[in-house]
């Protein structure tokens, strides 16, 4: 086994020290790809797309590896690269919990920042954070990191749902007196439920945080992709694509156009 991820790392940190393009890819490898989070990453007509998607593409691509991925859930896809049955996973928020199950990149490869919302009708008050959810219902989705602040409170009373919406539709109810989001999704979310806008206001927020693609400790390749990968983020980022590959998933979530791939 040492001596297969030897070569493998041998070969792959090769592909990605040279100056020149390849004629076509090395190797395919197999990614496995959050299915609910768009923009990020998302299902459409049975294929991932969004803006994650497109990064963890092109960083592959800029080292000769054609990148394909598998769409699931995102507690399955994370439960399945910790196992080593794949051999990657993202959207991921590191933190404290999790931070010995994965190999980590050198950088996130964007941040984020989840605002807190309610209900319309919440008094209005100052800011939220974290602690002051202890002691209050939080609906969040089930195998989703929140940052290390949040997820190691166990004074916060978690409402576990499968999906952003059924986060938002406790809340509506009064199942639940808050959830978190990022805006942009939430504003996507909105767009595919009218009957949710207007519904909700933003009580708060916490610090930004670094999303990651984190790859298996278990895969007999794990650490050389993982070197490999760090290499293409490196050159994407160096020649800007990285940037805009961003800004051009941003402005589609500003003008709502979700269903172009």
């Amino acid at each position: 086994m040492r001596r297969r991820l030897l070569s493998t790392l041998t070969g792959l940190l090769l592909i990605a020290a040279g100056s020149g393009v390849a004629a076509g890819p090395a190797r395919t490898v197999v990614i496995g790809a959050e299915n609910d989070w768009y923009p990020y990453s998302g299902e459409i007509a049975g294929q991932a797309h969004g803006m994650t998607v497109d990064l963890v593409r092109a960083a592959f691509a800029a080292v000769s590896i054609e990148a394909r991925f598998e769409l699931l859930p995102y507690a399955r896809c994370m439960a399945q690269t910790k196992a080593g049955t794949l051999l990657a996973c993202f959207n991921t928020t590191r933190t404290d919990l999790i931070e010995r199950d994965y190999l980590w990149p050198a950088r996130p490869m964007f941040e984020e920042r989840f605002v807190i919302y309610a209900r319309k009708d919440h008094p209005v008050q100052p800011s939220l954070g974290v602690r002051d959810l202890e002691g209050q219902s939080v609906a969040v989705t089930r195998g989703y990191e929140y940052g290390s602040e949040f997820d190691g409170n166990t004074r916060v009373q978690r409402v576990v749902t499968n999906h952003d919406e059924s986060n938002f539709r406790m809340v509506q109810l009064g199942r639940a007196r808050y959830t978190l989001a990022p805006e942009v999704n939430t504003r996507l979310l909105f767009q595919r439920h009218p009957d949710l806008a207007g519904q909700f206001r933003i009580v708060g927020q916490f610090p930004s945080f670094g999303l990651y693609t984190a790859f298996s400790r278990q895969h007999a390749d794990g650490a050389a992709l993982l070197a490999a990968f760090d290499e293409g983020m490196r050159r994407i980022t160096a020649s800007g694509q990285a940037r805009a590959i961003q800004e051009r998933w941003r402005r589609r979530a500003e003008t709502g156009a979700e269903q172009q791939p």
